[in-house]
C-alpha cells in the first residue's frame, strides 16, 4: 500500500496543540498555586489573592502559548524534510519513505512502537523519534489494511477500533 502524504504548518501546529494542551494547563495551575501560596501567607484578603492570581494564570497561560507557537513555527520550518511531500509505502516486511531529499525504509521490527491518534498514525523509531502520517491521506480501508499489518508484525501498538 502507498500512501502520498504532506504536513503542513497548519497540520503540525493542531497535532502539537492537541498533544500539549494538558501539560500547558497543568504548568498554568502550578505556577497559579505557587501564587496563591506566596499571597497567602502575605497580609491580602482572600478576594486580592484570587484575583491577583487569576491575573497571574491568565498572563502565564498566554505567555505559553505564543512561546509554544514560535518554538513550534521554527521547529517546523527548520526542519525541511517534514514540509516535503512524503510517500510512503507499507508492506509486510517494511515500511518505506521517499521524500524529495531523501529515501530509507525499515523493518516492523526496529519499530518501538506505533500510535495512533483520530488524526495520525505515530511510528516511533524509538521513546522520542517518530515518523508522522496524516491519516487524511488514507482511505478508511487503508486505514484497516495498516492496522493488519501492524498488527500482523506484532508491533506493539495502541491503535483505534473506529
Amino acid at each position: 500500500m502507498t500512501v502520498k502524504t504532506h504536513i503542513t504548518f497548519k497540520d503540525f501546529l493542531n497535532f502539537n496543540i492537541k498533544n500539549s494542551f494538558p501539560r500547558i494547563i497543568i504548568f498554568s495551575l502550578i505556577i497559579l498555586a505557587i501564587f496563591g501560596l506566596n499571597f497567602s501567607n502575605a497580609e491580602y484578603n482572600t478576594k486580592e489573592i484570587f484575583k491577583s492570581a487569576s491575573v497571574w494564570f491568565v498572563a502565564v497561560f498566554v505567555f505559553i502559548i505564543i512561546r509554544s507557537y514560535f518554538r513550534l513555527k521554527n521547529a517546523f520550518h527548520s526542519n525541511k524534510k517534514i514540509q516535503e511531500e512524503i510517500i510512503y509505502t507499507f508492506t509486510d516486511e517494511k515500511v518505506q519513505t521517499k521524500g524529495e531529499t531523501f529515501d530509507s525504509d525499515f523493518t516492523w521490527n526496529t519499530v518501538h512502537r506505533v500510535k495512533e491518534t483520530k488524526d495520525w498514525f505515530l511510528i516511533y523509531q524509538s521513546k522520542t523519534t517518530m515518523n508522522m502520517v496524516p491519516k487524511k491521506y488514507f482511505s478508511p480501508s487503508e486505514i484497516i489494511e495498516l492496522r493488519n499489518i501492524i498488527e500482523k508484525n506484532n508491533v506493539k501498538a495502541k491503535l483505534r477500533n473506529d
